[in-house]
């Protein structure tokens, strides 16, 4: 008898941990998001339709408008190294204050394949110019380590 216990104690753990293992992929493959440059994602739009994204590139010149009364920003973000570019709409949030033509982002929302369009629920700008300079701040010369 305490075998047959001990049995149905060890079957019922096998089968309680095989059903948490398979949840736990299956939350993951859900909540999972892949990351992409605009090239890459425009050339596997088939398979990202209406999932979870994030993009990074550069803003495209002239492609960004802001509707104040709405609260929704419009842009392309081109990829850094080709032509591609990805159509985003970000609604119902500010625009962030380094956001420009020309700089770097990265944009985190739904992929509709359709309209190549990223429904933005994240936007965080690259402020470059903040960090410029950095490497001129240390010094090159030994004489600036002299002691007194």
């Amino acid at each position: 008898m305490p075998n047959q216990k001990r049995l149905k104690i060890a079957a019922a753990s096998i089968i309680l941990l095989i059903g948490m293992v398979f949840l736990g992929f299956a939350v993951l493959k859900k909540t999972s998001i892949r990351h992409f440059t605009p090239a890459l994602l425009v050339e596997d739009k088939g398979k990202m339709d209406n999932q979870l994204v994030q993009v990074d590139g550069l803003i495209s010149e002239g492609s960004s408008k802001w509707d104040t009364a709405n609260f929704e920003l419009t842009f392309a973000v081109r990829d850094r190294e080709s032509s591609a570019t990805v159509n985003v709409i970000y609604k119902d949030r500010l625009k962030p204050d380094n956001f420009t033509d020309g700089g770097s982002v990265f944009v985190e929302g739904r992929y509709d394949a359709t309209q190549n369009l990223i429904i933005a629920s994240k936007l965080m700008t690259k402020c470059a110019s903040k960090y410029e300079g950095a490497e001129s701040a240390t010094p090159t010369d030994e004489t600036s380590y002299i002691s007194q």
